[in-house]
């Protein structure tokens, strides 16, 4: 069964806008771009039209050509939280950029993607009081099909701090038996047909068929590769065939993911109110 990612983000979106008319100001996000692309031109867009659609403004910060260096990316990272109330480092950067440096010393108090070190850590620790959005997305569907993972090999493609490694450890505490592929692993269809839940973070474009795949397999869809100026999963379309849920790219888990992000903005602020 395809996930209709859509439809839940517009439920969340209603929940959130009423959230957003109780709060007690006017909320804003700042999306910081380092080097503009197609894909991170699309992505911020769907977040600004969330962001409207939610009454919460969204403002891309883009380092200039002039400021292409780690010292401007920390300045406005740290700078910019005088002014928003939750920040997005929009990835990727480019390697010529030390990212270390930028998440240790992202600001815990705005990190809505749990990104920087410190809410990592704490996500980690069980001590964060909400999820990394991929994560709080996937075990949005999971809750809504009336799925666990407890007890379930579950197969992670992807080690990146969005994707892979927050679900691996949330898979970990879930009770489910993680695995976690890379890309040095040789044996990947071996891994993918003993699977029963797959998650995919890599940004490769096909990467899964349905010859790697069990019948009733569980695949949550987070690569966001492009090819011909069009974004895809890692999964080939035709896996949901054989999935008794499939989450595609687009419009699987991508809008619940974005809506996510907004929750937790909303978690910072009800913190932050709380401490006043």
């Amino acid at each position: 069964m395809e996930i209709e990612g859509n439809l839940i983000a517009r439920e969340l979106k209603r929940e959130l806008l009423e959230r957003v008319q109780r709060a007690d100001k006017k909320l804003s996000l700042g999306i910081i771009v380092v080097r503009e692309t197609p894909a991170i031109r699309q992505f911020v867009e769907v977040k600004r039209r969330f962001g409207t659609d939610v009454h919460v403004n969204v403002e891309v910060l883009q380092l200039g050509q002039l400021e292409q260096n780690d010292e401007k990316l920390l300045q406005l990272l740290l700078h910019s939280t005088r002014s928003y109330d939750g920040l997005i480092l929009q990835l990727p950067i480019p390697a010529s950029f030390n990212l270390d440096n930028a998440l240790s010393l992202y600001p815990l108090s705005h990190d809505v993607d749990v990104l920087g070190n410190t809410a990592f850590q704490q996500f980690k620790e069980k001590t964060l009081p909400f999820l990394p959005p991929v994560v709080g997305a996937i075990k949005e569907v999971l809750e809504r099909n009336g799925q666990r993972l407890t007890g379930k090999k579950v197969l992670v493609v992807g080690e990146g701090r969005l994707v892979g490694a927050p679900a691996g450890i949330w898979a970990e505490r879930e009770g489910a038996y993680v695995t976690t592929a890379n890309k040095a692993t040789e044996n990947l269809s071996e891994l993918t047909l003993d699977a029963e839940v797959i998650i995919l973070g890599t940004g490769n474009p096909g990467l899964l068929t349905p010859d790697m795949i069990q019948d009733d397999v569980i695949i949550f869809d987070a690569g966001s590769g492009g090819t011909a100026g069009a974004i895809q999963g890692d999964a080939d379309p035709s896996c949901a065939t054989k999935a008794s849920l499939f989450t595609p790219t687009p419009g699987g888990l991508g809008p619940i993911t974005v809506a996510k992000v907004f929750e937790n903005l909303l978690e910072l602020h009800d913190i932050k109110s709380r401490r006043q």
